[in-house]
């Protein structure tokens, strides 16, 4: 989601300060306890293993907040993680104010939209920084293997357990610093009306991830299945800035294998005409951090969905399976604005079945899954719902709900864009798009096809590098595969 920046932060500001006052009595309940500081232990940096390379200096704008004052003086941190609540007797959150990097090392970066006071508290609403803007002049530099085979259980000291049973666990190699990881991770919800269940399970040489999508809305029920695996893999970046200024942006994930078996099945029951696109971002199934020299870069692996059923009448019924095996070398380099394929991917893709049931009119059905999607991150989010077992999200919840109430409230509710696309500053995914058509029993021919498209593609999400093309991605694997029933030229079409 895009978030306020510029002359809309200082509207924004003056509109939180103008409402502070309705929402004391709101700020004033919480039951945060002490967090702990084993909450946010990590892992040794990257920048300790031999060839990787730590050499930044900072932004004069990047406030840095010890991770020890931190754990001190949070009350609040909102349920989407973009607004923080301090004490304000802490010296870093008094300096903040608009503009500002808020650095919490191996933890967080954060780029200030709106600082206040609520109840006596600091309330800082942060939005997701560009890379420019937190560094200077630098080179990072890492090669780190991902390897399920050695994820093993982390106890934490006093942590409470979270509702989706997420335990936190050590992802480690025989030469490799301990990154934490969430593993195993079960996910269940609710996103834009679609109930949801995620899995991501490490096996010795492998993540299993499954995912179950469901609907019934408009007489259409709607049931989405995935499943599959990511095997080992070798993560790797490159990052020169200049003068705040992005030179070279490189970012490769090496032997990433895996299989996806992808299936759907709708329904209509009722007459009328249902042909609206539903998107569904869903939560991260799966996150690495990757801190390096306090930089706190993670990997997260996600799905998401668009689904676009095209039904006309009643009793119609389309289902689909499919299976996609995926491998290679997936990755790019960002330089002057360009994105150049580096590494070679390949797969295959097969229809295992395929159904449609139209009785009158024609029927079709559009699905599609992203799955996986790595993403390279700044920042890590599972810290973030580490710390919220201890402090409420109530004070943080109360104060976005005042500005949403504002005259900004519209602005920020636009803002959300399209859910498909990534929200990192790097990526690589796969991504099985799949159909069905159906003529209906009463054509002249009653003609079936279906078509399975799978494509492996790597990009950026140029804005978090401070550039100013937006999104740039190149596909670098493409497959299409089709069955028509009966297989004539009239019904290929």
């Amino acid at each position: 989601m895009a978030r306020p920046s510029g002359w809309v932060a200082v509207i924004l500001a003056v509109c939180l300060l103008s409402l502070a006052g309705c929402s004391r009595r709101q700020a004033a309940v919480t039951s945060a306890r002490p967090v702990p500081a084993s909450a946010l232990e990590l892992g040794p940096d990257l920048a300790s293993l031999p060839g990787n390379t730590f050499q930044v200096t900072l932004s004069e704008r990047v406030v840095r907040m010890e991770r020890e004052d931190f754990r001190k003086s949070i009350r609040s941190i909102s349920t989407d993680n973009t607004t923080l609540v301090f004490d304000p007797t802490d010296a870093a959150a008094a300096r903040l104010s608009q503009g500002s990097i808020l650095f919490i090392p191996g933890f967080a970066v954060r780029k200030v939209a709106v600082v206040t006071r609520q109840a006596g508290n600091v309330v800082v609403v942060t939005e997701d920084p560009t890379l420019p803007e937190v560094i200077k002049n630098g080179k990072i530099q890492w090669a780190a293997p991902v390897k399920f085979a050695q994820v093993r259980q982390q106890q934490r000291a006093d942590l409470a357990i979270s509702p989706d049973r997420t335990a936190f666990a050590r992802l480690t190699g025989a030469l490799q610093p301990t990154v934490y990881a969430a593993a195993p991770a079960s996910l269940s919800g609710e996103a834009d009306g679609w109930n949801y269940k995620l899995s991501a399970t490490p096996e010795p040489d492998k993540l299993n991830l499954e995912l179950m999508v469901s609907r019934e809305y408009n007489g259409v029920v709607i049931t989405v299945n995935g499943s599959g695996y990511v095997q080992n893999f070798e993560t790797a970046a490159t990052i020169l800035v200049q003068d705040s200024s992005l030179k070279y942006f490189d970012f490769k994930n090496t032997n990433l294998n895996g299989m996806v078996n992808f299936g759907w099945q709708a329904a209509k029951n009722e007459k009328g005409v249902e042909a609206a696109e539903q998107r569904i971002k869903l939560p991260s199934s799966f996150s690495i951090p990757l801190p390096i020299g306090g930089l706190p870069f993670s990997l997260e692996v996600s799905e998401a969905l668009l689904i676009h059923p095209a039904f006309t009448g009643g009793g119609e019924v389309a289902r689909g399976r499919f299976r996609v095996e995926y491998n290679g070398v997936q990755g790019f380099n960002f330089k002057e604005g360009n994105v150049e394929q580096d590494g070679q991917a390949g797969g295959d893709g097969s229809i295992v079945d395929n159904f449609s049931l139209a009785p009158l009119a024609p029927v079709g059905f559009v699905a599609a899954v992203a799955m996986p999607r790595i993403e390279l991150k700044l920042g890590t989010d599972t810290v973030f719902q580490v710390v919220k077992q201890f402090v409420p999200s109530t004070l943080a919840d109360a104060a976005l709900n005042l500005v949403k109430s504002s005259p900004l409230g519209k602005f920020l509710n636009d803002a959300v864009s399209d859910k498909l696309k990534t929200t990192g500053a790097a990526y690589a995914q796969l991504v099985i798009s799949t159909s069905t058509i159906a003529a209906g029993v009463g054509s002249l021919i009653p003609c079936q096809k279906a078509m399975l498209i799978s494509t492996i593609s790597v990009g950026a999400n140029a804005t978090l590098l401070g550039k100013d093309k937006g999104k740039v991605s190149k596909d670098v694997f493409r497959q299409e595969k089709k069955i028509v029933v009966p297989p004539t030229k009239s019904c290929d079409v």
